[in-house]
């Protein structure tokens, strides 16, 4: 069985004594969409933070390509792109400008960096403002510019925060396609979204968090058989059913077994 590329085991987080994971564990593999969907405070972006570095669990363990994150939190994130819900960028710089130094930080070498940025402005249909700050584009436009500074080093896992938040159809469909292209070449892609018809068209799984658990992930196929939805039965059906289900655990703390670690 192949290496999965990102693997989260029980994973415990609370803040200020309020539980936002409990016990939630996850998997995507190499040449993999998958959707993490839920409501407003199940845990996924929680999730999402532990998995990049900006937050270490109170409990669990964490790998991206057998390497264990909790143990090394900086080797792997060469390999690792990440776009946040809501990105900051610095709006006095053109989006070639900062391209340009994220390239920079990424150690790309200096010719790869003016053809990578390059071809993503031109991709990404943001060319025709290559060389306007940042403060001047549209809501829309700052997101495909941070998009592009996810996937400048074109990185073998990429973790997404609601990316098409802002952005117009046209826009949406670069971005997917991009995604698709990417994990047909082998890399792995983690999305958060609340658009459940693009999770349904996008990602070949789908993990449905609730809680701070992961209610179930699988294909749609999967998940419908686990809500009884039946054949026709759509991801946002699914969704509603298994998330309706799913009652609040009570409130506890992890197990202290041998292989879960402390913050």
């Amino acid at each position: 069985m192949a290496l999965a590329a990102i693997e989260l085991q029980q994973l415990w987080k609370s803040y200020d004594g309020q539980p936002a994971l409990q016990g939630l564990s996850l998997d995507a593999n190499p040449g993999e969409i998958l959707g993490l969907i839920g409501p407003n405070g199940a845990g996924k972006t929680t999730t999402l933070k532990i998995l990049v570095g900006l937050l270490r669990p109170d409990y669990g363990i964490v790998r991206v390509r057998g390497h264990d994150v909790l143990v090394d939190p900086v080797g792997y994130k060469a390999e690792l792109g990440y776009m946040p819900e809501a990105p900051t960028l610095p709006e006095y710089l053109t989006p070639t400008e900062f391209l340009g130094y994220v390239g920079r930080i990424r150690n790309l070498p200096k010719d790869r960096i003016a053809v990578r940025t390059s071809e993503l402005l031109k991709a990404l249909d943001l060319a025709p403002k290559a060389d306007e700050t940042i403060a001047s584009l549209s809501k829309g436009m700052k997101a495909k510019v941070a998009f592009a500074a996810a996937i400048i080093h074109e990185p073998s896992i990429l973790v997404l925060d609601e990316p098409l938040i802002g952005i117009d159809p046209a826009g949406q469909h670069l971005l997917k396609e991009r995604l698709l292209g990417m994990a047909q070449a082998g890399s792995t892609v983690l999305v958060s979204t609340h658009q459940l018809d693009t999770a349904e068209r996008l990602c070949r799984r789908v993990a449905i968090v609730h809680h701070g658990r992961n209610v179930a992930t699988g294909d749609l196929a999967a998940l419908r058989t686990a809500a009884h939805t039946g054949e026709e039965g759509s991801l946002e059906d699914v969704f509603l059913r298994l998330t309706q289900e799913a009652a609040a655990p009570a409130v506890e703390s992890p197990r202290r077994r041998g292989w879960l670690r402390r913050g």
